[in-house]
């Protein structure tokens, strides 16, 4: 009896490799035609804006792609994601690239935040449909190596973040089905909340009652320069900014000013300008605000449009 059994054991153990398959499939197709996720969406799309604007949060929610069109008259495409740091930012401008027109003007991103592990952070699972792509696959073993070193087995680039990658992929297949042809920012601009001022900061003075001091780390800077050398290889022009932070909250932050002199540092090294909006009025107002660093929708057309006239002069050096 069990001479004639001893196949099953096999094609078990078939059937569940070949499930696995089909689920990185499954998952694979649903996040490639999910047009919500960025990397997706410029990968298969052409875009082919004028100025690309790259970083996290706050220029996602502050920085209005229209506006900067209509005081410039040049294309502009919202290439930020939340909270991604300078690795997550340049396999974006990666992922851009190969399948767009190279833009004039990226208007980059930078603050003492930047530079501190305790903001931001590099997502590993927005890049698994693309570790085929060297570039990619090294970057991500680079900022997470235990999970590059886990792709290695079939659908653990997907199982491994599955609370973060399960949603898009039944929203890829959703947007697959139904035909849709863009996203629900087309311009990649997502307006901020509507929410009132919430106690971060009071919570972060109580935390740190004497400030707090930033951290600086080497592989963001790494990546910093990175993304300014992909740049001056693609003839790219850039404009390194600081968007206008509530002032108040500055005076806890001792070594801010020696961050900005590092960043100083940086542009000029590169050959690139660096301006800090942190003299606009708007950042004397808490109104304004609905966190530190985060303007309310009315602050983000604000400042979108003080960018914007900041370009205009720069297009008429």
């Amino acid at each position: 009896m069990i001479k004639n059994h001893w196949y099953k054991p096999i094609l078990f153990v078939a059937a569940i490799f070949c499930c696995i398959v089909v689920l990185q499939f499954i998952f694979s197709f649903g996040i490639k035609h999910n047009l919500n996720i960025k990397a997706s969406y410029v990968s298969s799309h052409k875009i082919n804006a004028d100025v690309l604007i790259l970083g996290p949060c706050e220029p996602l929610w502050m920085v209005a792609p229209n506006i900067i069109t209509k005081k410039t008259k040049l294309s502009c495409y919202n290439l930020a994601n939340s909270h991604s740091d300078f690795a997550d930012n340049y396999l974006h401008l990666h992922l851009y690239l190969q399948n767009n027109k190279t833009p004039e003007y990226l208007l980059l991103f930078v603050t003492p935040e930047s530079f501190d592990l305790n903001y931001n952070t590099f997502y590993s699972y927005r890049f698994s449909s693309f570790l085929n792509d060297t570039v990619i696959a090294n970057t991500v073993k680079e900022c997470d190596k235990g999970f590059y070193n886990l792709t290695k087995i079939p659908f653990m680039r997907y199982a491994y973040y599955s609370h973060q990658t399960f949603f898009n992929v039944l929203q890829g297949w959703k947007h697959y089905l139904t035909k849709k042809t863009l996203p629900y920012y087309a311009d990649g601009f997502e307006p901020p909340a509507k929410i009132v001022w919430d106690n971060h900061y009071e919570n972060l003075k109580k935390k740190y009652p004497k400030g707090y001091s930033f951290t600086f780390d080497s592989l963001r800077e790494k990546y910093l320069y990175k993304t300014l050398l992909l740049c001056k290889e693609k003839h790219i022009k850039v404009i390194m900014y600081e968007s206008p932070i509530l002032r108040e909250t500055t005076a806890n932050q001792p070594n801010r000013a020696d961050f900005i002199q590092q960043i100083n540092f940086i542009a000029k090294n590169m050959d690139f300008p660096f301006i800090s909006f942190q003299n606009l009025p708007m950042a004397e107002d808490k109104k304004q605000y609905l966190s530190p660093m985060v303007t309310t929708l009315q602050g983000s057309y604000q400042f979108s449009d003080t960018l914007a006239g900041y370009l205009n002069s720069f297009l008429k050096k």
